[in-house]
């Protein structure tokens, strides 16, 4: 049926009469009229009566009075939650990370983020390392060590670069190396090599400059997390490789940075995978456009997000 002859009808019944009603509902007495007999035509009997001036209903008009009512309660939700929804006044956000962005470039964003719609519900799966373990249709937004990190993506999503970093060389305090004027992706070869995992981005971006440079490191530790190659390095383990913004968060690692090789080091880029704009919700919407015109929250040269 027409939900706006029943919810027409229950204005004439509040209002007592076509003229109020039509008042009420900012609409012609005929219109008024007409949607009263296209329900009545329905029902099969009548639904009002004349009474003086004005209506009074039918028993078959109160017996449908109370399913009315409860059709307003309905629509009037409805509109509350749609309306609370486009004011960011009601929403999740849910987004899955890896490791070195959960812990280095999200969370100072998310906190400014939630400052500004306090009422969106913020979830964050951090330290992602294979894809594969979790259900992707349980969250909005993807963000990456590598541009093909992510399989299996509904075919609405597109993958692009978020931002741009430095991966910086690390070295423990004292180090052999450092007393060189001068050094070079040779010079590491004979020493240890604190590696990321093989899925970490870092991991790829590094190896890539050896491949290009036709070097191959002999000797490697492998460790989870940049939180564990500082760790290692700190403590006399060997050289590591880390991002540019660990490094200005955790001041408190004992260790020297230079920038390999020389002069310009190793770029590399984070990305965010993010359905088309027909399938985003109000939320997504605004974080995206949030991050779009975040430059005061940032740990790495933002990349401008295609529209």
């Amino acid at each position: 049926m027409d939900t706006e002859l029943l919810l027409t009808f229950l204005t004439v019944a509040r209002s007592g009469g076509i003229s109020a009603a039509a008042k009420a509902l900012h609409r012609s007495q005929p219109t008024v009229t007409e949607r009263l007999q296209k329900l009545t035509q329905q029902v099969g009997e009548p639904l009002t009566m004349r009474s003086g001036r004005g209506i009074r209903l039918t028993p078959a008009g109160e017996a449908l009075l109370a399913t009315a009512q409860r059709l307003r309660d309905v629509v009037d939700e409805f509109d509350d939650i749609v309306l609370r929804r486009q004011r960011l006044q009601n929403g999740v956000l849910r987004i899955a990370a890896t490791n070195t962005v959960a812990n280095y470039f999200l969370p100072q964003r998310l906190v400014a983020f939630q400052r500004q719609f306090p009422d969106v519900e913020l979830q964050l799966r951090g330290g992602v390392i294979d894809w594969s373990d979790i259900s992707l249709s349980d969250w909005d937004l993807f963000f990456l060590e590598g541009g093909l990190d992510l399989e299996g993506l509904p075919s609405y999503y597109t993958v692009t670069p978020w931002l741009h970093d430095e991966i910086m060389t690390i070295f423990p305090e004292g180090h052999a190396l450092l007393a060189q004027d001068e050094l070079t992706l040779e010079s590491l070869m004979s020493y240890p090599i604190i590696w990321r995992e093989r899925a970490s981005g870092i991991r790829r971006s590094v190896e890539q400059v050896f491949r290009d440079a036709h070097l191959m490191p002999k000797q490697s530790i492998e460790v989870t997390g940049v939180e564990a190659v500082g760790a290692a390095v700190d403590a006399g383990l060997g050289i590591g490789f880390v991002t540019a913004a660990a490094l200005r968060h955790r001041k408190d690692w004992r260790v020297n940075v230079r920038r390999l090789p020389s002069p310009h080091g190793i770029q590399w880029t984070l990305y965010m995978a993010r359905p088309q704009p027909i399938y985003q919700s109000h939320t997504i919407q605004a974080f995206l456009q949030f991050l779009d015109a975040d430059a005061v929250h940032t740990s790495g040269t933002a990349v401008a997000l295609p529209r």
